[in-house]
């Protein structure tokens, strides 16, 4: 598999559907308010959290076995009958306790919420078995279907008159796309299933589990808690912010969207070097976009959400900045924690969330209540995902030699600063107050960033010769 080619497909399927994403929400925030934003945001808050049991870890289990390359057939079989149980006892539990989870939201979604799990984990266990087979590239177009069936099914049913359940029908229904198309073009069919390869599955997922605690919890906790002790304008307005940020991480999650499933069949090899050189490698192009967004966030982000989104968004113009800056930090979480599970050590990454989650529900509780505000949910998640990082790092640095290349990091920090400062000095001279104006800003910063990092010739060398790479020119 050719990682620079993977990246590179994955990241710009991304992009596209980041954009398509972005202006999707732009258009849903000012057609129907954060309030209405924010039913929508829980809704899909309970589906994050309601994965976590519904799948225990096993989309993970089935890409590592898949990768190994060992009876594909059998472990995707066993995989589809360990997650019946679990399923059914999730769709009993919603239809159980519908009147709680419909005041909660905010509308009568319960139903659609159960039927929501049972199509997420089916789609999503198709995209992970693509992923095992190592065609990760493939999975790129997949994500840009979902995303255009939500954005385009949901404007029309906005249009139509329907409120946040025109965003939910849309999810469904790219869920759908996903489902049909995944299992569509995986080669893998479905074998005998055994208790051996149920037990080899668990095995893994026991661990991974608590690591998709950790991702789903980091994505939807801080939601779930403003929900119960502030508005829903305040959870519409904190996770619009949150999406923003997202964007700045599409070629960090290319990165190490590809990186895995090689990761796990080198370390079957004991290809210890190659793993190596690939996490170091990884380290800088993981984090190259993060960083100047986080400055260039610093000196725009209350125009970025009040001139985008609306006025009302602008209440978490500063939640935006500490997210953002918190991404740097998930730029290297990202490439490390694959890395862990790719090396077939998922325990110790579950220790580092077990530890990270805990410390970022109390944070959560404690700092939304301190503040009274969403600021303290952005606090709170930025310092225990500072822990799961370092935790992360240690726990790698036991089996693996990392080393981060410093002065490649210190160059993209000092090009942040100084486009920066040349941003912050337009705007004492010209006053951003137009979506154009912001749009022009925004240019010319990308423009200036980009000058600045490829006057550096480590990092010169490495995007001319990872560019050659992905258009297979030698």
């Amino acid at each position: 598999m050719n990682l620079a080619r993977s990246s590179v497909k994955l990241f710009l399927a991304n992009v596209i559907s980041a954009g398509i994403q972005f202006l999707g929400i732009t258009f849903f925030a000012r057609e129907l308010g954060a309030s209405q934003m924010g039913v929508f945001f829980l809704f899909q808050a309970l589906l994050g959290m309601l994965a976590i049991p519904a799948d225990f870890g096993l989309r993970g289990a089935v890409e590592k076995r898949i990768s190994e390359g060992e009876s594909p057939g059998a472990f995707l079989s066993s995989a589809v009958l360990l997650k019946l149980i679990p399923l059914a006892l999730i769709v009993l539990g919603i239809l159980l306790f519908r009147s709680w989870i419909n005041s909660y939201l905010g509308a009568d979604l319960a139903v659609w919420l159960a039927l929501a799990i049972v199509l997420q984990e089916a789609a999503q266990l198709a995209v992970v078995v693509l992923k095992g087979e190592l065609r990760v590239g493939e999975t790129a177009v997949l994500k840009l279907a979902r995303r255009i069936s939500w954005v385009g099914g949901g404007a029309l049913l906005v249009v139509s008159g329907l409120k946040a359940e025109a965003l939910i029908y849309s999810l469904l229904g790219g869920m759908c796309v996903i489902l049909v198309w995944g299992w569509y073009k995986s080669s893998i069919s479905l074998q005998r299933p055994s208790a051996s390869h149920a037990r080899s599955l668990f095995d893994y997922s026991r661990y991974n589990v608590i690591s998709s605690i950790g991702g789903y919890f980091y994505s939807w906790m801080d939601v779930a808690i403003i929900g119960l002790f502030l508005t829903q304008a305040d959870v519409g307005a904190y996770e619009t912010a949150w999406r923003v940020t997202t964007i700045t991480m599409l070629f960090s999650r290319a990165i190490a969207s590809t990186i895995f499933p090689q990761v796990s069949q080198w370390n079957t090899e004991d290809e210890k070097d190659r793993i190596e050189s690939v996490i170091n490698n990884s380290m800088v192009p993981s984090m190259v976009l993060v960083i100047p967004a986080f400055f260039g966030t610093i000196v725009f982000s209350r125009e970025i959400l009040g001139l985008v989104f609306g006025t009302e968004f602008a209440i978490a113009s500063v939640v935006l900045v500490i997210l953002t800056g918190e991404k740097i930090l998930q730029s290297v979480h990202i490439i490390l924690g694959r890395a862990l599970q790719g090396i077939d050590r998922p325990d110790l990454a579950a220790w580092a969330t077990v530890v990270s989650v805990a410390l970022n529900l109390i944070l959560n509780v404690v700092l939304i209540l301190s503040f009274n505000d969403i600021v303290g949910a952005a606090c709170a998640t930025a310092i225990s995902f500072a822990l799961n990082t370092v935790l992360h790092a240690y726990f790698l640095s036991k089996y693996l030699t990392i080393r981060p290349p410093y002065a490649e990091i210190g160059w993209c920090v000092f090009s942040s600063v100084m486009m920066a400062l040349l941003l912050e000095g337009i705007q004492t001279i010209v006053t951003v107050e137009t979506l154009p104006q912001l749009f022009l800003a925004v240019i010319f910063g990308a423009v200036t960033y980009g000058f600045f990092i490829l006057l550096f010739r480590p990092i010169r060398t490495s995007v001319f010769r990872n560019l050659r790479n992905a258009v297979g020119v030698s």
